[in-house]
């Protein structure tokens, strides 16, 4: 491995020693690299990027170990990259070194336990698509594009969690390296605490690698789509949820999405789910049918397909983004989803520039979260709460004043029918109180901390 030798700074050294210690895939990736490193720091929000000392993409646990001991050693602070979508800038960082998993991309099915190992460094359409090719399916979320790291570490909603769990839930063993730098196997019979804790606050305890799933049978193909339904429909489509959520039905998921609609005005996006057949799926989903749509594109297809919904881009989304995370309790009331989506239309008025933001509402059974107790490990939202994600957009850093000043506006009125001590990491971006996070598991993890990670080389908890 070679390294630019225009770097006039005591880092030139430094790197170019350590360099030679990587294995042979492994790359180091520093500013003088010019096209490269503007590649390795670009992220999916244009608001995460940052100006990294170096970016250090890894190609084992080994490497990964040694940029931990090198970093610490050296104090020089670092990041880890899985999918790069955190909208805040997480996997990103000013001065300090990027540990990029991009090539931890292995994928390993076994049909007779009905796991798949999978490296931390695959995209969660990656994963869908490894263990489809063997009549399987895994919890994965609605975007094929985000990082499987992330996603399942601290928490996961997706497509088969009414049945199934979450993506954490699904979580059988990982490999971590540690604050130290070791190298560790955790499970429910190895290191216990650590795989306790890694289930939910992993970011804060380790780096995962790589670790085993838990996957399904796919029996039968899949209904899915999106349904659009103007302004004037709300209370109709807020009835048929609700009555669709009454009917218990596991294998039924939706996102139900305030959004602006091509009327102009702020109106209903459902992206349907069904693990089943299109029969049934119909049968289950029947009064949203019903009800007059602007656009509908529903259909029968196969797994693999339904994992890659067409308005989900790859990659450099070319905005700024900001997430912020709420929650309501079941059944929906449809004053307050009213109150929702004109406050959406006062701010598209006010803030233009910030209208093409969104509001995700997931909604799916209890019942595949609930077969875990609140303190099996570190997640620690089980109280069967609708999640909702707050998603900003917008172009300019002049708008993000407003971006953010309405993002906490929209999250204050949807906490009006739900739990303002409850946040979702993978939705708040890792913001806020840890007991908001971790609930009861909080006092838990604050000692495990002391014991793993008492120097807090990883984010605190």
């Amino acid at each position: 491995m070679t390294l630019p030798t225009s770097i006039s700074s005591v880092s030139e050294s430094l790197f170019l020693e350590f360099s030679t210690t990587l294995s042979d895939d492994a790359k180091v990736i520093l500013p003088s690299h010019g096209e490269a490193y503007d590649l390795a720091i670009q992220r999916w929000s244009l608001r995460a990027e940052r100006k990294a000392l170096a970016v250090v993409i890894v190609a084992n646990a080994e490497d990964v170990s040694k940029t931990v001991i090198f970093a610490t050693g050296n104090s020089i602070p670092f990041v880890v990259k899985s999918g790069g979508h955190s909208p805040s800038g997480h996997c990103s960082i000013h001065d300090g070194i990027v540990i990029d998993l991009c090539l931890l991309k292995k994928t390993v099915v076994n049909v007779v336990e009905q796991t798949v190992t999978v490296e931390t460094g695959c995209l969660t359409g990656e994963v869908a698509e490894a263990v489809s090719e063997y009549g399987f399916a895994s919890v994965i979320g609605s975007s094929p594009f985000v990082g499987v790291g992330g996603y399942m570490l601290h928490g996961g909603h997706g497509q088969l969690t009414g049945e199934y769990g979450l993506g954490v839930d699904n979580i059988v063993g990982a490999e971590v390296v540690t604050a130290k730098g070791d190298i560790l196997w955790a499970d429910k019979d190895t290191n216990t605490d650590l795989f306790w804790a890694i289930r939910g606050a992993a970011n804060m305890f380790g780096i995962v690698t790589k670790f085993v799933l838990n996957i399904y049978p796919i029996n039968h193909s899949v209904w899915s789509g999106t349904i659009l339904y103007a302004e004037d429909k709300i209370e109709a489509v807020v009835k048929a949820v609700n009555n669709w959520y009454d009917k218990k039905d596991k294998k039924a998921y939706m996102i139900l999405a305030i959004a602006q609609v091509p009327t102009g005005k702020t109106g209903l996006m459902v992206i349907t789910h069904y693990y089943g057949p299109q029969e049934k799926a119909e049968e289950v989903f029947a009064e949203l049918l019903d009800i007059e749509p602007i656009f509908i594109d529903v259909s029968e297809k196969s797994y693999l397909e339904a994992t890659k919904p067409k308005q989900i881009k790859e990659g450099h989304s070319g905005y700024r983004c900001h997430f912020a995370s709420a929650n309501i309790r079941p059944n929906l009331n449809y004053e307050h989803i009213q109150s929702i989506v004109d406050t959406v239309d006062d701010m598209s008025v006010a803030a233009p520039a910030i209208a093409s933001s969104v509001i995700l509402i997931t909604i799916f059974q209890p019942d595949g979260i609930q077969k875990h107790d609140v303190t099996d490990m570190a997640f620690g939202w089980r109280d069967g709460s609708i999640d909702v994600a707050i998603g900003m957009r917008w172009s300019k850093e002049s708008d993000t004043e407003d971006a953010l000043l309405w993002a906490e506006k929209l999250r204050a009125k949807l906490l009006e029918c739900g739990n303002s001590s409850h946040t979702y990491s993978n939705h708040n971006d890792f913001e806020g109180p840890g007991v908001f996070r971790f609930s009861v598991n909080y006092p838990k993890l604050c000692e495990l901390k002391k014991v793993w990670d008492p120097s807090n080389v990883f984010m605190s908890v």
